[in-house]
Formats: C-alpha cells, sequence, structure tokens
C-alpha cells in the first residue's frame, strides 16, 4: 500500500506526474476526502509533524513555490467569468482588511492624527513637517493602499501627450492666454494620469470639467483641478458646452416640432429675466449695462397623461368653438361658491391642519389610524414623474404658420399675461393667425398667484406696529422671535410662507390650549410628546374646529362688539387658504389647488392689493371650470406643477421652477471668478443650465455607504 516501505528500493517503479496525481487522488477519495479537504486540513492541522512540514511555506526559501501555488488557483478560478468576478471579489475584500489594519493611529498629534484647531501652531505647516507626515502616512501607516495607488498610476505607457484638438480652443473662455501658455496648461497633470489609453482619461477629464461648471467651480478652484489632471481647462469646458448647446437647441426644435399624434404641442413658461454686466473701470464703450430679456423653457406633456385624454378634445378648433360660447355664458356666483363636497374637503382641510399642530407640539394619538389625518384627502393628484424641461434660447424654431396652426399654453405671471393681452387686443381684429395669436392662452403661474396673494393677506392682517394693543399677525411674529419689519424680506416669498405658517400654527396651538384649558399655563419643550386615547384626542381636534374655524364661529361673532375676536378668526381662516395651497401645491394635488382659487377668487374682490387678481383669477377658474372641454380641462391643470426630482411631495409650480433656473443663471453661474459675460450666459449656459439637475440624479442612482 501507499506509505508502506518496500523491501527493495532498487525495484521501486517510475511513475510519471500524471501517474502521481491520479494514485495521490484515488488514495484521497478511498479516505473519503477531496482534494479541498486534504489541503485544507494539511493547511490548518495542529499537529506538530504536519506544521513541520509546511514551515517553509511563509518564508523567504519557500515563498516562491507558495506563490506558484497561490497563481495556479488563480489561474483555474479565473477560467469563466464568473470565477474571475468571485477572484476579484476575494481580492477586494482581502485588500479592504489590510488598509482597515493599517489606518493611521488615532489619538492626538504628534502621537496620533488628530490636531486640535485650538492648538495648532505655525511650525504645522512647515515644508520638513509636511514632508514627514506624508512619509509617515505613505511608508508605516499606509504603505498598502500608498503602494497599490503608486504602482497603478506608475504603469504607464507614455503616448504624446499633445494630440490636442484645435477645436477646444475656445477665446470667449479666457482671450489672455497665449498659445504657448496654452500648450503649457493643457500639457500640466499628465504625469499624474495613468495614460495606457489617453481618450478614457480624456473623456473623464471632460465630464469632470463638464460637472464642475454646472456644479459652479470657480475658474481659479478648476485650473487647480486641471493641474493636478482632474480636469479639463475651463476654455475646453467652454467648447463643449457650445456643443451641447447646438444639441439642445436641436432637441427644442425636435420636440416643438408638429406632430399628427399629438394635437397639441409642449407648453412654455416664460418670465423677465435681468441682469447687470458690471464694469470696475470705465472707458468708451466700456461701461456696466443691464440687460432686460424674457426667458423660459418648455414642458413636454407626459405621455402617461396623453393616454387618459380625447385627442379630439386638444384642438385648436374646439378650443376655439370653447371660446366662442363665452359670450353666451351666464355668469352666476354659484360658479365661486364651493360645492356641498368641497365644503366637506374644507373642513377636513381645517381639521388636518389643527391635527398636525396636535402632533408637533401638543400630544399623539394612542392609535393614528383612528385618528383624524394629518393630511386632508387627496382631490387629483398630478403624476410626479421627472419632467423633460427643456430651457429656452430665442425661439421654437417653427414657422409663424405652424406656431399657430396648433393650441400653445404659456404660463407666466400676472405682468407678463397683462402685456401679451395688450398686445393681442391691439392686434384684434385680424384675419391672419400669427397676427392676432388667438391660439395662444396664458395661464397664471400658480406660484405667484401664491404668493401675491399670501402676501395681500398677510399685509391685510398685519396689523400695525406702533400700537402695542394691536393684535395683528405682527404681534404673534414678534413673540415668536421675527421683528415685524423681517415679515415679508424683498422677493423673498419662501420666507413669507414659511412666516405665515407659522403665525397660523402658533394661533392654532394657542386655540387647542383653550380648549385643553391650560392657555394660562407656560410653555415647555418637552423631550417625548404625551399620548393621550385617541377618542379624547380627536375631540379635541373637533372642538377646537367648531369654536374658531367653523364658519358658524365666524357667524356668531359680532365685528362691533368683538373686533379683535372676529380679526382673529378671520385670520385663522385666511391663513389656513394659503398654508393649505402651498401645501397642496407641494403634494402635486390640483384638485385641491383649484378649490383653494375658487375661494379666492371671492376673497381677491375685497382685500386691498388684488386689483388685477379680481378680475383674472376668476376669468381662469370660469375657464378651466365652465368652458373647456373635460380633457382639455385636464391637460391644462395637470401641467401647472412639476416634480423636478421625479419625488412624491417634491411638486413646484412651473413658474416657480423658472425662478430657481433665473437664480442660478444670473447668480450661480454668474459667479465664476471671471466677472460677468453675458454672451457665455446666453450662448453657453442658458440651454445647458439643466445640467445641475441632471448631476444630482446622477447622484441619486450611486449607492449609499
Amino acid at each position: 500500500m501507499l506509505g508502506q516501505p518496500t523491501q527493495n528500493n532498487s525495484h521501486q517503479p517510475t511513475y510519471t506526474e500524471k501517474e502521481k496525481l491520479l494514485l495521490i487522488c484515488r488514495q484521497i477519495q478511498a479516505l473519503q476526502w477531496t482534494p479541498k479537504q486534504f489541503i485544507t486540513a494539511f493547511l490548518g492541522s495542529d499537529d506538530s509533524d504536519l506544521a513541520y512540514r509546511r514551515r517553509f511555506w511563509g518564508t523567504e526559501t519557500g515563498w516562491n513555490s507558495t506563490r506558484t501555488l497561490i497563481e495556479a488557483i488563480k489561474s483555474e478560478v479565473t477560467r469563466s467569468r464568473d470565477g474571475s468576478l468571485r477572484w476579484e471579489t476575494f481580492i477586494q475584500e482581502e485588500a479592504v482588511k489590510i488598509m482597515i489594519h493599517q489606518s493611521p493611529p488615532s489619538g492626538e498629534y504628534p502621537v496620533g492624527s488628530y490636531l486640535s484647531s485650538q492648538r495648532v501652531q505655525p511650525v504645522f505647516f512647515s515644508p520638513h513637517l509636511v514632508n514627514q507626515r506624508e512619509r509617515l502616512m505613505s511608508e508605516e501607516h499606509s504603505p498598502f493602499l500608498f503602494n497599490i495607488l503608486n504602482q497603478t498610476i506608475g504603469a504607464t505607457i507614455h503616448h504624446n501627450p499633445l494630440d490636442m484638438n484645435e477645436d477646444d480652443h475656445d477665446d470667449m473662455a479666457d482671450p489672455d492666454i497665449n498659445a504657448e501658455e496654452a500648450e503649457f496648461i493643457e500639457m500640466e497633470g499628465v504625469s499624474f494620469e495613468k495614460n495606457d489609453n489617453i481618450s478614457v482619461v480624456r473623456a473623464r477629464k471632460l465630464f469632470n470639467s463638464i460637472r464642475f461648471v454646472s456644479s459652479g467651480v470657480s475658474e481659479r478652484v478648476n485650473d487647480y483641478l486641471h493641474l493636478l489632471g482632474l480636469t479639463s481647462s475651463r476654455r475646453t469646458a467652454m467648447k463643449a458646452l457650445k456643443v451641447l448647446s447646438n444639441c439642445a437647441a436641436q432637441d427644442l426644435q425636435t420636440s416643438m416640432a408638429l406632430n399628427n399624434n399629438f394635437p397639441i404641442g409642449p407648453s412654455i413658461c416664460v418670465d423677465n429675466i435681468d441682469m447687470e454686466q458690471r464694469v470696475h473701470t470705465h472707458s468708451i464703450g466700456h461701461r456696466s449695462m443691464m440687460y432686460h430679456g424674457s426667458w423660459g423653457y418648455t414642458h413636454s406633456t407626459n405621455p402617461k397623461l396623453f393616454e387618459t385624454l380625447d385627442h379630439s378634445q386638444l384642438t385648436l378648433e374646439l378650443y376655439y368653438q370653447a371660446l366662442s360660447n363665452i359670450p353666451k355664458l351666464d355668469i352666476q356666483q354659484k360658479m365661486f361658491l364651493p360645492s356641498r363636497e368641497e365644503d366637506i374637503h374644507f373642513e377636513a382641510v381645517l381639521k388636518s391642519q389643527i391635527a398636525r399642530v396636535m402632533c408637533k407640539y401638543v400630544a399623539e394619538p394612542s392609535s393614528k389610524k383612528e385618528a383624524i389625518a394629518c393630511d386632508p384627502p387627496e382631490i387629483d393628484r398630478t403624476d410626479c414623474a421627472p419632467p423633460k424641461i427643456q430651457p429656452l434660447k430665442l425661439q421654437t424654431g417653427l414657422d409663424p404658420e405652424q406656431f399657430c396652426s396648433q393650441l400653445q399654453l404659456i404660463d407666466g405671471d400676472l405682468g407678463t399675461a397683462q402685456n401679451f393681452n395688450s398686445l393681442r387686443s391691439l392686434r384684434t381684429p385680424s384675419a391672419h393667425p400669427e397676427h392676432h395669436l388667438h391660439n395662444i392662452s396664458f395661464q397664471l403661474g400658480a406660484a405667484h398667484t401664491l404668493w401675491n396673494i399670501g402676501q395681500s393677506i398677510l399685509n391685510y392682517h398685519f396689523g400695525d406696529p406702533t400700537r402695542t394693543n394691536d393684535l395683528g399677525a405682527w404681534h404673534c411674529l414678534h413673540t415668536l422671535g421675527i421683528p415685524s419689519e423681517k415679515v415679508v424680506p424683498k422677493k423673498d416669498f419662501t420666507q413669507m410662507l414659511n412666516n405665515i405658517e407659522k403665525a397660523h400654527e402658533a394661533s392654532i396651538f394657542y386655540c387647542i390650549r383653550v380648549i385643553m384649558g391650560s392657555e394660562n399655563d407656560s410653555v415647555t419643550e418637552l423631550e417625548a410628546l404625551p399620548k393621550i386615547p385617541t377618542a379624547d384626542w380627536n375631540e379635541i381636534v373637533n372642538q377646537c374646529y367648531s369654536k374658531f374655524l367653523s364658519p358658524e364661529a365666524r357667524q356668531a361673532t359680532s365685528k362691533t362688539n368683538s373686533p379683535k375676536l372676529y380679526g382673529f378668526l378671520m385670520r385663522l381662516h385666511n391663513f389656513a387658504t394659503v398654508v393649505e395651497t402651498s401645501r397642496s401645491m407641494k403634494a402635486g394635488d390640483i384638485g385641491r389647488v383649484m378649490n383653494m382659487w375658487k375661494i379666492w377668487s371671492i376673497m381677491a374682490q375685497a382685500i386691498p392689493g388684488l386689483v388685477n387678481y379680481r378680475s383674472y383669477l376668476p376669468q381662469m377658474v370660469i375657464l378651466l371650470n365652465e368652458v373647456l372641454p373635460p380633457s382639455l380641462r385636464k391637460f391644462v391643470l395637470h401641467n401647472l406643477l412639476v416634480s423636478p426630482s421625479g419625488r412624491e411631495n417634491h411638486f413646484v409650480a412651473k413658474d416657480h421652477y423658472l425662478e430657481l433656473l433665473n437664480y442660478a443663471l444670473k447668480f450661480f453661474h454668474n459667479q465664476t471668478g471671471s466677472g460677468t459675460q453675458v454672451d457665455r450666459l446666453k450662448e453657453n449656459f442658458s440651454l445647458n443650465i439643466q445640467l445641475p439637475q441632471n448631476r444630482k440624479r446622477w447622484a441619486s442612482h450611486l449607492p449609499v455607504t
């Protein structure tokens, strides 16, 4: 048998390598083992005899044969693609373990790596200590990671780095750099790159340069990153943006082209834009200038929405037919008054606002399923699919006849709508469609409507800060730490809406404490809100609604006998409409928004500062509810709000989103360190303004670590 000594070694048979392998495998199989089990047991056994036999495996004497064995295992495992992936995963896991083990020492400097900003000394920044820290990091603390990076970058097949394309030069970016300096800048950072595939490296650098421009990286920082080989020069980025602008212009023309399958094209959202090109040193032809103009974008409708519509009701002919019935329309008060279902829904809205304050500041119900909901019921929610938005440059690419052959919806602020209607009235009557522009239907922007009406309501209930006994909204906000002069910041409508919501919730909080009989108790911040029985919790909400927010409560209060209480109840109701409109717009529920617009159509007749909305808002309500066909009405309503990120409860009005793009164009992309360059903003940035949003979508698909 194998392993027993023979009597005569001279007669021992000679085996080939293959015969030896088969003989050993048969013997292992006879022992009911596998080769893997044998090797694992041989390497893991604590027996002294076996340990003696493997004593040279990890030493310098036996390492070459050990490495040959490991490489043989690798060659066998990596024969297939799946095996290669498993081998790479194994090596990656081992590398991570080594790098974790070789982490820098903890503790305070100089023993560890931590240095307090309160104890830093100038010598810390000396070249000697900087080099010493780099040496410790690369040779002692993390040599494994350093050697991987160093050897990967060092494994370079040197190519000629000067295969630049002449089209990569753009004099608009920096006209003061000559050709030799540009060549030097383009050569910088080559030694930092692994150039075995120079096209891949340059593609990545170009991608980074566009991403850095869209992220607002200044030219100074970009130059530094370019020297490190991480990005292309700003000149190359500007040239690439010009090419992307041409592509965006072609895509815009394609989207706006007439399509027989869709009787109505993308809607347009426009707004005024003003930007200043400031010059520090004036000279002839070189002065500060203010540029005024209009800018906007097109919004292509979600194809899923088209599937739910009757295309025959979206034609221009049917739109003209609907408008022709307006002179015969008998306008009645019930068109603006809420129906029975809308009254019930508004009651649920008010109770949900009370319930939200209860959950945030007072107490939680023991069972949230049986409690009054903190969000009102849905009516008509818009799909949250990411919108297809294409910024405009000048024109849509359509000739006048094509543009006037179909219905064109345009969203904008009230001032733009007034200017357009004035222009159209001057051109009417006319037999030429491209002259009278009757195919254009201007819609009030939902955001501007909310901002303007909300500001007027706030001013109406603001009160007189010079009178300490005045109980207007300023008094409530003052107790919350908001000065009266900061309640309505200039053009900061988001802050204004936040102030309205704060005052409204503070008022509801007081009403709840009155119902609970604790209005005179001090308010203390609790670590955790208490829980009360759901029936008692619901009863508090219902009593608060009945006593302070119901129509009966306002009717039972005399304006003459109790003017302060009457004003308080009216402020609760009016602020509730602003808060509900803001929340419903964020939720994308255009049905709830329309209910508030009907209420505002009546309120605008009495609130000062809403002269133009007194006519334009009721017109829009009647147009949508009484004049337009059902499919066209749904098309218009579901194009007022968009969710740029494609997430639920993250909707904004289209004119609000345009304001964000305007701000990015005028301030974010204008602070590049090279001064205002209007031509660059118009030619390169305006059509590519969506790149930051695309960058966010790229980031949203990255794995979370």
